[in-house]
């Protein structure tokens, strides 16, 4: 692989919970008025998708940061964005201080499908 070759990963179960995840995002740029991109667009058609119909692939950029990128099949379209795991970085944090039942260990985080996600040879 070539250094500048991004090295993915795809979700294969759990998609309704990246789903779920990509519903709440995209409540949140509803309630600011983001909605007028064309991947905004491209985002609330997936989060309608069914999970078989979908493909998600993840590439890990830093301790919290993930490339994700997105395809509803069949369109040969794939959207890609940068998603920061807020839950994550707030479960270390937490954890640093010895708070480990709190609510927010109980929530699905990007972190957490990243790790049951699969080697893929795609090329994005």
């Amino acid at each position: 692989m070539k250094e500048t070759e991004v090295s993915w990963r795809e979700l294969m179960t759990k998609k309704e919970e990246f789903l779920h995840i990509l519903r709440i995002l995209n409540h949140y740029y509803e309630m600011r008025g983001e909605t007028k991109s064309k991947q905004f667009a491209f985002r609330r058609n997936l989060a309608d998708s069914p999970p078989e119909s979908v493909q998600i692939f993840f590439s890990k950029l830093g301790p919290f940061e993930y490339q994700v990128a997105c395809r509803i099949l069949p369109e040969e379209q794939i959207e890609t964005w940068i998603h920061i795991d807020g839950i994550a970085e707030e479960r270390e944090r937490l954890g640093q201080i010895g708070n480990t039942e709190h609510p927010m260990f109980s929530l699905v985080c990007l972190g957490d499908l990243f790790a049951i996600s699969l080697p893929s040879t795609v090329s994005i």
